[in-house]
Formats: C-alpha cells, sequence, structure tokens
C-alpha cells in the first residue's frame, strides 16, 4: 500500500473541528472526507474504503456509538477513532468494547491527531504519510 492514497473519513457536527482535520490530514498521500453526520459517515463507508474514521461521539441522530457499530458490520477492518468534548470512563470502554481503536478528546491538538493517526496506519501494517 505504500503508493497508495490513505482514506480517512471525519465525522462531526462541528464545522470547525471538520476544518481542523482538513488543516491537520492534508496531504498529497491522504484522501480525506468529511461529513457532518454518522448517517453520511455510514453512506460513505457504504461505498468507499476507509483506513481510518475518525468518528465525533455526540452528533445528531446517530451518536458515535451507534455509527461504530454500523460502521463496523460494512468495513470491520477500518481502525475508528471516537472523538469527544467528554472525558467519560464508561463512554470510553463502551466504545472500545464496540471496535473502537482508541478514543481522543476534544479540544484537539496536532500531536494528538498525528499520533494517533499513525498508531493507526500502524496497525493496519501501513507507513504513515504524515510528518510533524
Amino acid at each position: 500500500m505504500q503508493d497508495s492514497k490513505i482514506s480517512i473519513l471525519v465525522a462531526d457536527d462541528d464545522r470547525d473541528i471538520l476544518n481542523y482535520f482538513r488543516a491537520m490530514l492534508k496531504s498529497p498521500n491522504i484522501e480525506l472526507t468529511v461529513v457532518p453526520s454518522g448517517e453520511r459517515a455510514l453512506e460513505q463507508a457504504r461505498s468507499n474504503q476507509y483506513q481510518i474514521a475518525f468518528i465525533d461521539v455526540y452528533m445528531p441522530g446517530l451518536t458515535g456509538i451507534e455509527t461504530l457499530i454500523a460502521w463496523k458490520k460494512i468495513q470491520s477492518a477500518t481502525q475508528v477513532v471516537i472523538i469527544s468534548s467528554y472525558s467519560d470512563a464508561e463512554l470510553v470502554q463502551k466504545a472500545i468494547a464496540s471496535g473502537a481503536f482508541t478514543y481522543i478528546f476534544k479540544p484537539l491538538n496536532k500531536m494528538d491527531i498525528y499520533s494517533v493517526t499513525a498508531q493507526c496506519l500502524k496497525n493496519a501494517g501501513i507507513d504513515s504519510p504524515l510528518s510533524l
């Protein structure tokens, strides 16, 4: 997969978060898709393959956990990262038990995004195209 683009999806109802991911994951080796809801994320999962999906836990419509569970039925190999403003140990445990690779908290920063992306890719056996 060295010469292929890495496909990453971000689902969050906060436009600022989507724009932040656009800026942080801007790379010729990354194909980034941003969507404002869990429903739209699942539409994308049905028609495109993704190595990583960052999914906000609290969105209108489907929650991040509901989206995660449905996503894993469509694309079980995707490394899903749940993102949230709330540090809730029970929610973290539920996300991991439901198939999330990990969980990160807002406010997000460049190091968190790069580190988690690199960990996800390494877990999937892919070299990271990102550099700090």
